[in-house]
């Protein structure tokens, strides 16, 4: 059978994972300053606003439609244009006085009837968020966020052990605030679609981690004679192939998405494309090595009345 990747490579993984693990720790601390410095550039799912969909005549343009908003009472508005669309739709979102945010809806429909005449354009829907909504909306999406690694905690040790648990955690939280540092960077709207990509990412990271984890278990009992870190590098280079195509599969529909699924899309495929590429990274380099780590600590720290030994996963 031909293969990508062959089964029989030996590469020591985790000789070379400690420069990636100071690298993904220091990346995280640096995201995390973003985060509590730069902020994230939240959209009105979470500060509250309003998003107005119109239709407007063939010659009308992003750059002419935002001017005449501008000079109507919304300098702040933006504008994306639906791409791919057999009329000429544009997505208005804008952030006002909470006290006017009802009225978007009418305020846009004054401005562009007093361009155009009756027929010409059509406001075919408004959505309106409050601020109260914005800020419950912000909290539960970090609590998701939260609940989601727990979760994915106390699975893993039940379904393995705790030595196993930290290292896919660490992986997970690493996955998702590296990608939200680059989101930063960047300078993204996060909103909604960005908390459901996210999501994403954290369960495509543990998915191939968990196939890893499951490798090495069965490794170490089939193999008794090698040792711990032996076993780890050896499933990590028995998955490789495993790993590499699926990131790759997974990745060639999310650049579609990306690139043909429009303004709506955009932003979530591109989310999920940075962080599905983070995982491969976090995959191999972060929570395999902490297995080992954990192994020696418990080596080293054998619980009150039992004699210090190793044993294998």
């Amino acid at each position: 059978m031909y293969q990508l990747i062959p089964t029989d490579l030996k590469i020591d993984f985790l000789k070379i994972s400690r420069p990636f693990m100071m690298a993904s720790t220091l990346f995280v601390l640096f995201s995390i300053v973003l985060i509590f410095t730069k902020g994230l550039n939240y959209g009105i799912d979470f500060t509250g606003g309003a998003e107005v969909l119109v239709e407007v005549p063939k010659e009308w343009d992003t750059l002419r439609l935002r001017n005449e908003l501008a000079a109507g009472g919304l300098p702040e508005a933006s504008v994306i244009r639906i791409e791919d669309s057999a009329r000429q739709e544009f997505l208005i979102k804008t952030q006002v006085d909470p006290k006017q945010t009802t009225n978007v809806g009418t305020i846009v429909d004054k401005i562009l009837s007093s361009k155009l005449a009756a027929g010409q354009f059509q406001v075919h829907k408004v959505d309106v968020v409050g601020p109260q909504a914005g800020e419950e909306l912000r909290y539960s999406a970090l609590f998701s966020v939260i609940a989601a690694a727990i979760g994915i905690l106390i699975y893993i040790t039940f379904r393995f052990d705790f030595r196993f648990a930290p290292g896919i955690v660490r992986a997970l939280l690493f996955d998702v605030i590296a990608t939200l540092g680059v989101w930063i960077l960047l300078g993204k709207e996060f909103n909604l679609s960005t908390v459901a990509a996210l999501l994403t990412i954290a369960g495509y990271s543990c998915n191939d981690t968990i196939v890893i984890y499951d490798r090495i278990r069965d490794y170490s009992k089939s193999h008794t004679s090698m040792t711990l870190y032996e076993v780890v590098n050896r499933s990590i280079n028995l998955n490789l192939g495993r790993t590499v195509l699926t990131v790759l599969c997974t990745n060639f529909v999310v650049v579609s998405f990306w690139l043909l699924g429009g303004p709506v899309l955009g932003d979530f495929a591109l989310a999920m494309l940075i962080g599905f590429s983070i995982s491969v990274i976090s995959t191999i380099f972060v929570a395999n090595p902490m297995v080992i780590y954990m192994e020696k600590r418990r080596v080293n720290n054998p619980p009150p009345g039992k004699p210090t030994q190793e044993r294998h996963a």
